[in-house]
């Protein structure tokens, strides 16, 4: 039997597969099996796999139909025989001694998980990321006694994790269809239950940060970021009783991590994204979570200026959308995506449409097509007789300021006319606002 397993998902990486394999099968330690499960492609990465097993018998290929990363791993794992697994994503490549030098210090140390640094690869060019900065090296350490391990969650390569340990712990992806970001939850698992975690310096493998394929240019993938964290929760809701000191880390580590996708997410996502960021934070506010002790002063300052004023955090963190509508009337969503906004709207307790004419009206019945209620119409200055419509409820702006802080609101009057109200929902301070944009003007062409 080989010492590793080496598990690479694969899903139409055609051009990035092969300098994946070639960094595998080349390298210095050669008691290893590679365990290529292709989840349905649809591109020639399943004649590259095929190609590659045909010359080297290390190379074991499992072709299935397409079920997501989750299960893609799982069926990984299941197959795996060596004493160690350890995961490459396909569209990386490692570093020649990568699997020699984890292994050694597997070895010396006996740890449950191994873990070394890695480069950042952008359009060819390496840079040194010291990932593990601040944690002590070559001795055996747990996230009990270091909890910031637990914002390490988000790179489950550059490991070894011992394949005992992994079944022993039950420690599974999230097999949830058509998710992402499944490696987060697989990773923070790893810390919480590993005794002993045995951390090296080297940079090992070299991450690719210019794929645009990948789920941070994706609208679907928005908000797998949150499912992850929340599946965790409910799994390790027992753990948290006798490790409170823990649950303030792991709330601390999940909140870095919404913030660096955030960051990383393509520009018309990130309002979608803070908004749900920022209900989960009052949430989790309220349950008593929320530890300064816990979170870096730069996450807990930006903490703090969420919770004071999202909109105010916005305009000073998102990035460029190169829309001059955005710096002239101070509206969030210009450029948002379908999906994502849906997915915003359904969060709110309230959703509420200023305007109850023609453009009001037909994006309520738009919205209800989708899935979405609205609590009432809200105009200017109600004429006699304007009391619902389609049993939606109209009320003045003045008798609808209760909600200003908890609703969503979404201007639906001709472009025209859109700043003027803008300004009279500034004057009653509404926390969250929208339009009726290019973006919605397309969903109800389509409902139409």
């Amino acid at each position: 039997m080989p010492q590793i397993s080496v598990i690479m998902p694969v899903y139409n990486v055609a051009s990035y597969l092969p300098r994946c394999m070639e960094s595998i099968i080349n390298q210095t330690w050669k008691d290893f099996e590679l365990i290529c499960i292709d989840d349905g492609s649809t591109d020639s990465s399943s004649r590259i796999l095929d190609d590659y097993a045909k010359k080297d018998s290390r190379i074991k290929v499992i072709h299935k139909e397409n079920t997501g990363y989750g299960r893609t791993m799982n069926t990984g794992i299941k197959y795996a025989v060596g004493e160690y697994i350890a995961i490459i994503e396909s569209d990386d490549f490692a570093e020649p001694e990568m699997l020699d030098k984890l292994y050694q210090a597997a070895l010396v140390s006996g740890a449950d998980i191994v873990k070394g640094n890695h480069f950042n690869h952008v359009e060819g060019q390496d840079s040194f990321c010291d990932w593990l900065s601040g944690f002590p090296k070559n001795q055996l350490i747990n996230s009990r006694v270091f909890p910031h391990l637990l914002g390490k969650a988000d790179t489950i390569w550059t490991c070894l994790y011992r394949r005992r340990f992994l079944l022993e712990n039950q420690i599974w992806f999230h097999e949830t269809p058509g998710a992402s970001f499944q490696d987060i939850s697989f990773a923070e698992q790893g810390w919480l239950w590993a005794e002993t975690v045995y951390l090296i310096e080297d940079p090992l493998l070299h991450y690719r940060k210019d794929n645009l394929d990948s789920s941070m240019h994706n609208p679907e993938k928005v908000f797998c970021v949150f499912e992850e964290y929340e599946w965790l929760e409910e799994k390790f809701s027992g753990y948290w009783k006798s490790h409170p000191k823990i649950e303030n880390y792991f709330a601390a580590a999940k909140y870095e991590d919404y913030f660096r996708h955030y960051q990383r997410v393509a520009p018309p996502y990130q309002y979608a994204l803070l908004t749900r960021l920022a209900d989960s934070l009052k949430r989790d506010v309220q349950k008593g979570r929320v530890n300064e002790e816990a979170f870096s002063p730069q996450v807990w300052n930006d903490i703090r200026t969420i919770l004071q004023n999202k909109n105010r955090f916005f305009q000073a963190t998102a990035k460029d959308r190169r829309d001059l509508r955005l710096s002239q009337c101070g509206f969030h969503n210009a450029d948002m995506y379908e999906k994502a906004w849906l997915h915003t709207l359904a969060s709110f307790p309230q959703v509420v449409i200023y305007g109850a004419g023609q453009v009001g009206k037909k994006l309520a019945e738009t919205l209800a097509k989708n899935g979405i209620r609205i609590d009432r119409f809200v105009v200017t200055h109600k004429e006699q007789g304007q009391d619902e419509y389609n049993g939606i409820p109209i009320a003045e702006l003045q008798e609808t300021a209760g909600l200003a802080d908890t609703c969503a609101i979404i201007i639906a009057v001709t472009e025209g006319s859109q700043y003027e109200l803008y300004k009279n929902l500034m004057e009653y301070r509404f926390q969250t606002i929208f339009r009726v944009d290019e973006v919605m003007r397309r969903l109800m062409q389509k409902a139409e």
